[in-house]
């Protein structure tokens, strides 16, 4: 397994800035997922760390080696795309079986761990089939099983559940989550849904054009956003913004002719508020009718 870590890593089409410099680091065993609106730069980070993309600036690097020159074959990642991308001609066992193949793995341990996936991944009875007879949950364990088979250092998925119906995709999140830990192989997973983002990760990273705005757990993100970006876009409905202003030396909050008195961890929130302005984020399941 391994740690992945973008350092200052930026990426430019021509004059066009997609990933502005950006740090991240990606735990060993981690599963970390990439979220933000589309256009924001998660695939095309994805796609740099997988070589698909040249860095602009910066490094990347995979466990202890810099991989910014290095083609994909090379990194030792194995990467799972939104369309599947199987061999429509190819049975699920030889789907399976071809990137070990062609690099040259003997018979013997292909077929060994062509059976230990599809028996992780329940798709033994569908083996002989091709594409076509399969649904799009099969083809998804398929294309995710022809991951599984390289014993790579680091998984990458984009959004990968996006072409499934809504009680497929909130299934298949559980399997890939339980898939996951049991592997314990470092995962980066890309997905604009934000309940997918906040039920999967143990991590989440939060993007908005090109930058980073705040990395952390699911729940730190939800309860601490770092922005008003971050607050809006996390939570379904989002938060409240509402604007406010400290009054009696940081005793009270006033909102709209609403006068409420703060307790103590509430008064060192507002301390850094020099003129008295704050914008107050509140969850709807904060507030009670009273």
């Amino acid at each position: 397994m391994a740690q992945v870590r973008f350092d200052r890593v930026e990426k430019r089409f021509g004059a066009t800035t997609v990933i502005r410099p950006l740090d991240l680091q990606v735990e060993d065993r981690e599963f970390m997922v990439l979220v933000g609106p589309s256009g924001c730069g998660k695939s095309t980070l994805l796609r740099l760390l997988a070589g698909l993309e040249e860095v602009s600036a910066g490094t990347i690097t995979i466990g202890d080696r810099v991989v910014n020159h290095l083609p994909p074959k090379e990194r030792d990642i194995a990467m799972v795309f939104q369309s599947y991308a199987l061999y429509p001609h190819m049975t699920v066992r030889e789907n399976l079986a071809f990137g070990l193949k062609v690099r040259g793995m003997p018979r013997e341990d292909v077929a060994q761990r062509v059976s230990e996936a599809a028996r992780l991944l329940e798709i033994e009875g569908v083996l002989d089939r091709r594409p076509r007879e399969l649904s799009g949950g099969q083809r998804q364990r398929v294309a995710v099983g022809r991951a599984i088979v390289r014993h790579p250092q680091v998984f990458l998925f984009d959004e990968p559940l996006s072409n499934l119906d809504a009680k497929l995709r909130v299934s298949m999140r559980a399997e890939l989550t339980r898939l996951q830990r049991r592997l314990a192989t470092t995962t980066v997973y890309v997905t604009h849904d934000q309940v997918e983002a906040m039920t999967m990760g143990q991590r989440v990273a939060v993007l908005k054009g090109g930058e980073l705005q705040q990395v952390g757990p699911p729940m730190e993100l939800y309860q601490r956003p770092a922005n008003t970006f971050v607050a809006s876009f996390l939570g379904t409905p989002p938060m409240n913004l509402l604007p406010g202003r400290i009054g009696e030396g940081g005793q009270t909050l006033h909102i709209d002719g609403v006068t409420l008195p703060l307790g103590a961890e509430q008064r060192r929130a507002v301390l850094a508020a020099s003129s008295g302005e704050v914008l107050v984020g509140v969850r709807p399941e904060q507030m009670r009718l009273g």
